[in-house]
Formats: structure tokens, sequence, C-alpha cells
């Protein structure tokens, strides 16, 4: 099956507005789109455009970030570019090269430029280029009113020339055709993928039980092992602040354990008890490290058995190290 990816073009605050043609539509779209792929694994990609010093479209400048409801989580890759096409000297066609993406699905701003490019110069580089449905918009310019910009590529340029314009329910049915196995797989198939609201009575349990296995004899703390690390309060933190938006399962029909990442940290990785030992923890860093930039983590020093594992897997043990919170204990930063 075709490796495929998600590229978010040019989405940022300043231009993102409802002066775009068919406003709602567009975002409802994109945000549904973006939604769908992350639950089925495929990778999110976000491109910025930088106008250069003195412009209003610059890095630093208020404006400049990913419109709010298109987001990148943690982890989630993002390329700056200077120029209409995406793919030049930015970094994201060597990216793309790398993770062996040879289906890109297009979305964002704006259709009669920095869309165009990308779907016309993606062609030329190789890739099969999908352009859904409402997923791109753009301004009235001098010569045609946005709406007609917007039919004239999708309805006449793009079509059958240089991209699939697809319906939406089209675009779900590769999305749900997608298979991304990682290379290091422990096991023969990849199980692995994002969590969702409804897991979190078994994410719960794990971190429950795998908490106090690992650290009941290291904090002595029976009035948290016992009492506040109880399945229900636990649930509800974690849908409170949002940390199963960046947090990763291992599920082959029972989940068996999880991780979670921001930006290069891996925060937390927890396997149930009962099926420690089968290859489980070393499927969920191992993927962290393929699909994102992780490159450190923090550990509670006295846990050898875990020091151990991040060693095998090509962290090593710093200098730094600071108390865990409320306690006498130390943990330590592990490094790449």
């Amino acid at each position: 099956m075709t490796k495929t990816a998600l590229l978010v073009i040019d989405a940022q605050e300043l231009i993102t507005n409802d002066k775009l043609y068919a406003f709602d539509r567009f975002t409802e779209n994109v945000r549904i789109l973006i939604a769908e792929v992350r639950k089925k694994g495929v990778e999110v990609i976000y491109v910025r455009h930088d106008d250069g010093e003195g412009a209003p479209l610059h890095k630093g400048n208020a404006g400049f970030d990913v419109y709010s409801d298109f987001a990148p989580e943690a982890g989630e890759r993002i390329f700056d570019k200077y120029v209409n096409s995406p793919f030049r000297d930015s970094g994201l066609l060597e990216y793309l090269q790398k993770k062996g993406v040879k289906r890109l699905i297009v979305t964002g701003l704006q259709t009669d430029y920095c869309i165009d490019a990308t779907v016309k110069c993606g062609f030329e580089h190789g890739f099969e280029m999908i352009v859904p449905e409402y997923c791109s918009s753009t301004f009235d310019n001098e010569f045609m009113t946005a709406e007609q910009t917007y039919r004239y590529y999708n309805e006449f340029m793009w079509k059958n020339r240089y991209a699939k314009c697809v319906k939406m329910a089209e675009a779900f049915d590769m999305i749900h055709d997608h298979q991304d196995k990682p290379k290091f797989s422990c096991v023969s198939e990849n199980h692995i993928r994002r969590a969702a609201q409804e897991d979190i009575s078994r994410i719960a349990e794990i971190l429950v039980f795998a908490k106090r296995m690992k650290y009941r004899s290291i904090f002595n703390d029976d009035a948290y092992s016992f009492g506040e690390l109880q399945v229900l309060p636990v649930a509800k933190n974690y849908i409170e602040n949002g940390f199963l938006n960046n947090m990763f399962l291992y599920d082959d029909g029972i989940i068996k354990g999880l991780i979670r990442i921001e930006k290069e940290e891996i925060l937390e990785l927890y396997v149930d008890h009962f099926f420690q030992g089968q290859g489980v923890g070393s499927e969920l860093i191992e993927y962290a490290k393929e699909n994102y930039s992780v490159n450190h983590l923090w550990t509670i020093e006295k846990n050898i058995d875990a020091v151990r594992f991040y060693e095998a897997h090509g962290f090593h043990l710093t200098e730094t190290r600071k108390f865990e919170e409320g306690t006498t204990e130390y943990l330590v930063m592990m490094k790449r």
C-alpha cells in the first residue's frame, strides 16, 4: 500500500480568515481531515511561508504561526519556505524521500499561489498528488473571484493532469488504505496507533498499576500509591490536560503499552505488567525515534531497569538531575 502524508500548506494566522472563499467549509474540511489522518497514523506535515525581513508574514511576527484550529501536535514537523514551492530549499523534499512517502494529500492556502506550486512541483518530483474538495482556498484577485479561482484549479487545471481532485469520502478511503510499517518492527505487524478518548479507562489502568509496581518500592509512599493513584482521577486528569493528544498506544487487539511525547521529549512510557518482556516497550520507543525528533527523557535514577532499557535504545545518562516533585528522589536526564 502507498505511504501517505498530509501537507498543510501556509495555513497561517495572518491569512486564514473569513475573506477566503468558502471559509467555513474549508476550515471544517481541513480540521476533519487532520483528525482522521492522525487517527489512522498518517503523518501531518506543516509548511509556513516566510516573505522575509520587514514583511508582515515573517518569522517572529504575529500571524506567522499555523492557524490555531489546525495547530500541530507534539512531534509533528514544520518546514519553512521562502518561495511558492514547498519543496525548494526547505528540507521537505529530502524528508519525504527519506521517509519513503509516495502520496501527498494537499491542503491549505492559497489555491492560486502556493497550493498550485505544491501540486505541480510535487507531481514533477514523482509524488501522487491528492487534492480533496474544499481543502484549499484563496482570496479574490484582479482577474478572477476567489470562487472562480477555486473552480478553475480544482475542476480544470489540476484535475487529471497533475492531481486527483477527489471528494472527501474518496480521500478518507485513501487514508484508510494507508499502511506505514516501521523498519524496526520487533513483531510481524505495526500495532501502534494514536490514543483516543475512548481508550482512557485502559490507559489509566496501565498507568496506575505500572506506577505502583515500579515506584512503590522506591518512594515507599502508600498514601500516594493506593490513595491518590486511582484509575478514575488519573483518567480525568489525562483528559482535562489534553495528554491523549500526544500519546500513542501499542494495540494488537489489547492495549498493552503507551508512550507520550512532547516536542523532543519522551514524557512517559509504560507497559502493562502482564505483557512486559514481549517487545512492546521496544516497539513504542523505536516508533518514537523513527517518526519524531525525540532526543531526551527523564527517569527515576533508582529505576535501574528503566535506565538499562533506555540505554539499550540509544539513550545515555547525563549529569543533569533534579528532584522528583514532592520527594527526595532524583530524576536523571538521558539523551541520545
